[in-house]
């Protein structure tokens, strides 16, 4: 219902069999939730399971380069296009969105998002999870500062962001806020369906490159 608020939750760093990967998917199916994952390429082969979860569950699907190992002017077009591939591979489904490792994105990136169809996505509440490990931490920097048409960045590598999740998902949505893919967020809360090679930091502002 775009009459009423609704946030983007969003996980970086996965797939992630078991543990915290799972059990943030537990609690997103446990209320009919749906979020983000930006995963690393190298990744997705041997975590096939948590992949084709994720696809089974509706969640939708993001590109976070192949390995994590290059940061801004260091990411190539084929950083990017190798890890699509690979999801592709592995679930039959291609990603539909990007992020860039520690949100650098330059004009090359947002290049070859385009020529990938994909919208990138930055973000307007940093947990700081990979920070705190503090699934207290975590918690508070949602709850008490998301506001509507907010992306929330969060790894699900950590136990304490899937512990974290636990206590917040039904805390917003007792608050009223529907939890959406960002697609659904930007066609909602924005009014368009968001644009490849562009860069959004939340539902209603465009953001360009960064470095």
């Amino acid at each position: 219902d775009p009459n009423k608020p609704m946030i983007a939750l969003t996980f970086d760093d996965g797939p992630l069999d078991g543990g915290s990967g799972e059990k943030i998917l537990d609690v997103l199916e446990q209320y009919n939730a749906k979020a983000t994952f930006f995963m690393v390429g190298c990744n997705v082969t041997e975590r096939a399971a948590n992949l084709q979860r994720k696809v089974k569950l509706k969640m939708e699907l993001g590109n976070h380069t192949w390995n994590h190992a290059h940061y801004g002017q260091g990411v190539t077009p084929e950083d990017i296009s190798k890890a699509s591939n690979e999801i592709y591979n592995v679930c039959g489904q291609y990603p539909t969105c990007f992020r860039s490792p520690g949100g650098m994105t330059t004009g090359t990136i947002l290049q070859e998002c385009a020529a990938e169809n994909m919208p990138a996505y930055y973000w307007s509440i940093d947990t700081q999870d990979w920070s705190s490990k503090n699934a207290d931490a975590v918690y508070h920097a949602v709850v008490d500062n998301v506001k509507d048409g907010d992306i929330v960045l969060m790894h699900e590598i950590y136990d304490s962001t899937a512990d974290a999740v636990e206590r917040m998902v039904p805390e917003l949505i007792d608050r009223g806020f529907q939890l959406v893919t960002c697609h659904d967020l930007m066609t909602a809360k924005g009014g368009a369906e968001p644009q490849p090679g562009k860069q959004y930091s939340n539902a209603f502002n465009e953001l360009p490159p960064t470095v």
